[in-house]
């Protein structure tokens, strides 16, 4: 069974705006992990913060922690950057992304 790390950023701006709320990406990232039977490992949360650099607790956590999981599903996949640099470098990696 696969564990994921849900990953969940927005910026005020964004959340005002679009509606992709702390919440509302939770809501949909759980219930994609429980449709594809993948056990939760942790959720990483960063409100608040720019897509634009890895200057994100949240993120940072998750890349220390890399060995308690095997996917990150995401909202979007700007939610985990807005950087096409940054994103090469989270394909590189040992992790499956997933965006809902």
């Amino acid at each position: 069974m696969k564990r994921a790390a849900i990953y969940i950023r927005v910026s005020t701006q964004e959340q005002a705006q679009e509606g992709y709320s702390v919440g509302e990406q939770k809501e949909r990232l759980i219930a994609y992990c429980k449709a594809q039977a993948w056990v939760i490992a942790n959720i990483y949360v960063d409100g608040g913060y720019s897509g634009a650099n890895l200057n994100r607790p949240g993120i940072q956590k998750l890349m220390k922690e890399t060995d308690n999981f095997d996917v990150v599903p995401v909202y979007k996949l700007d939610r985990l950057s807005r950087s096409i640099l940054l994103k090469k470098y989270f394909c590189l990696t040992k992790w499956t992304l997933y965006t809902t």
